[in-house]
């Protein structure tokens, strides 16, 4: 579990043969984001389901949210980045071509649209969960569009990427990235069929803030093969999906639920959390009143789960690792960090490091 980067490694069979399919996979038509293609423009729909015309292939754009960043520089197409949200600007190892003039706002509510003019951007690309609506009214002033794309969403995963793909003129890299994903998630499918779900207490960086339906992490722990204990909460008659990220709830009420696994976020670094850190979050969870009994504690299935692991190529990394903690006979031949090292350094262009997740259980042997 150290933090250093990772040695040459010999990867298991059955990885060296999803790696090969991944070089063979045929390219994905965008589904229905694509609905014409006429010379150099593409008619297409966003994530909120507006119809844009765009001339293609992108040369300029700004981009927010660092997993859209991600999936830009996973499909080559790194060049056409002018401007980035604080994110990618702050994070200087991971991202060694961003510089401080390409900071574009503090974050995805907090654009910047001084700078983004300045940039001369032909598109900027937002989440769904973002000021997007302002965004596209003040940035239409200035012929900018702004294209609405959730790289967080693991269920629009492949369209998303597909999407860019024609967006960059990146077909076969943005298939490769789909076959990449693809592969994982028919592994999990396969391997989790038929199983009883462990019940699941997923906790956000703040103290007994859950996250619910419509989150992208409630989707991992669901791909991953475990139950949301709070699954079942909902607000308003509809909730849409990345409306609510967390949600507060009564510390006796996830006693009550007697979670099986409890899972704990905390913020995304390319550097692995320090081991110290670990241990102090763990042990600070297993000792909070009425804990020491619930299954998950006593079993040591309590962990600490950085966002690195957990967002990475749109969360299904973290899925993996979810599933081998509840289900280590189906995964025994599955290392989920081998599968970030792959991650990290043939889509993302970085060294690997290890240490992106702890247990309990290591402070009690």
């Amino acid at each position: 579990m150290a933090s250093e980067r990772r040695p040459a490694r010999a990867w298991r069979p059955w990885l060296a043969a999803l790696l090969l399919a991944t070089l063979c996979w045929p390219a994905l038509g965008a589904d229905l984001a694509i609905l014409q293609r006429q010379g150099g423009q593409l008619h297409i729909t966003d994530d909120v389901g507006r119809e844009l015309r765009l001339a293609v292939p992108l040369k300029r754009v700004v981009v927010f949210n660092r997993y859209t960043t991600e999936f830009v520089r996973a499909i080559g197409a790194m060049e056409a980045v002018v401007g980035v949200d604080i994110d990618a600007a702050r994070s200087g190892g991971y991202w060694p071509t961003v510089t401080p003039a390409m900071l574009a706002g503090q974050g995805q509510s907090n654009p910047n649209f001084e700078a983004i003019v300045a940039m001369r951007p032909e598109v900027v690309f937002m989440p769904r969960n973002s000021d997007w609506q302002k965004a596209a009214q003040v940035l239409a002033r200035f012929h900018i569009t702004v294209v609405v794309l959730t790289a967080w969403d693991v269920l629009r995963h492949e369209r998303n990427v597909a999407l860019l793909g024609e967006l960059f003129g990146r077909q076969p890299r943005a298939a490769r990235l789909n076959a990449f994903y693809r592969g994982y998630r028919d592994l999990l499918e396969q391997r989790l069929a038929g199983v009883t779900r462990q019940r699941v207490y997923i906790e956000e960086v703040g103290n007994y803030k859950t996250l619910l339906k419509g989150s992208g992490w409630h989707d991992m722990v669901e791909l991953g093969g475990g139950h949301n204990v709070f699954g079942d909460v909902q607000i308003g008659s509809q909730l849409a999906r990345g409306s609510v990220q967390g949600f507060a709830v009564d510390p006796e009420e996830v006693v009550a639920r007697q979670p099986q696994v409890i899972i704990k976020l905390q913020p995304a670094q390319y550097q692995p959390h320090p081991r110290a850190f670990s241990q102090q979050v763990l042990q600070g969870i297993a000792s909070r009143p009425g804990f020491a009994n619930l299954p998950a504690v006593t079993s040591g299935q309590v962990y600490h789960l950085s966002y690195y692991l957990a967002g990475a190529c749109s969360k299904i990394i973290g899925a993996l690792q979810i599933a081998k903690w509840l289900y280590p006979e189906r995964f025994a031949d599955v290392d989920p960090e081998q599968v970030m090292a792959l991650w990290l350094e043939q889509f993302q262009q970085v060294p690997a490091h290890a240490g992106y997740w702890a247990s309990l259980a290591q402070w009690r042997r």
